[in-house]
């Protein structure tokens, strides 16, 4: 049995800080939690009010920290997006191109992946959440399954697609040869314990369940050849390159006048 090619993939380095951050946080959190643990069983019965108070921050620093350490584990297992690559390779074919955390200068964190091929370039967005969610439109809720029902999520994927997708277009109107870049925004959802409803939304939206669907619906446009999609190719790799070989410059802090100066 002959295996059809499937999508190619290049992973560009994240940038150094971007896995170490939430883990750290979240040991201080944990440590902060214990702390305070400790404090609110020494502390003098007398002190009842002290004692409720330090209980509180415990626990609320616990379980937070438990939270974003569990969190920046799961990120780190997924290997770097690799959840999304096993998402998309099931139904591209060897005409596309999938860049990973590309670094791309004035182009927001959020953008997880570029991917080009014959029906343009798609600027992708990666939500990992759980649940049950519905998108109408441009508006995201989540599910409670209580009596609250539908309820507004605290961020809109949408939105912030759109933002990296006109960040996307941006740099490549300044630093490629395309003067007006096919680039469409996506919402990528990888895991499976992701469950939406998708009534009409504004922004192209993957998930594991209609994928195949959505790689049929833009297949059937040809926006880009080969030659261009390896020029835009070598382009953000290029950039990334750079990016990455920038040194971290921390702002400078204001120095201070003497009094009367």
């Amino acid at each position: 049995m002959v295996r059809e090619p499937t999508m190619r993939v290049i992973r560009l380095a994240p940038k150094p800080s971007s896995r170490r951050g939430p883990a750290a946080l979240a040991a201080v959190m944990l440590g902060m939690g214990a702390i305070a643990a400790v404090l609110a069983i020494a502390a003098p019965s007398r002190r009842e009010e002290a004692s409720a108070v330090l209980a509180i921050a415990a626990a609320l620093g616990l379980g937070v920290g438990a939270g974003m350490l569990g969190q920046a584990f799961r990120e780190r297992k997924e290997g770097g997006g690799e959840d999304l690559v096993r998402l998309l390779a099931s139904t591209l074919d060897d005409s596309y191109l999938l860049m990973v955390r590309p670094q791309l200068p004035g182009v927001p964190p959020d953008l997880e992946a570029l991917l080009a091929g014959p029906p343009g370039i798609r600027a992708l967005v990666a939500r990992r959440w759980q649940g049950h969610y519905r998108v109408r439109i441009n508006t995201w809720e989540f599910h409670t399954h209580g009596r609250r029902g539908w309820i507004p999520c605290l961020t809109n994927p949408s939105f912030e697609a759109g933002a990296a997708r006109n960040a996307v277009v941006g740099w490549a109107r300044e630093s490629t040869t395309e003067l007006n870049p096919p680039i469409e925004a996506a919402v990528a959802f990888p895991s499976r314990r992701s469950r939406l409803v998708l009534e009409e939304p504004d922004v192209e939206v993957i998930t594991a369940e209609n994928a195949p669907w959505w790689a049929n619906g833009i297949g059937r446009v040809q926006r880009m050849d080969a030659a261009r999609v390896v020029a835009f190719a070598e382009a953000v790799m290029d950039a990334s390159r750079k990016q990455a070989e920038r040194p971290s410059v921390r702002p400078k802090s204001p120095r201070r006048r003497a009094a009367g100066g």
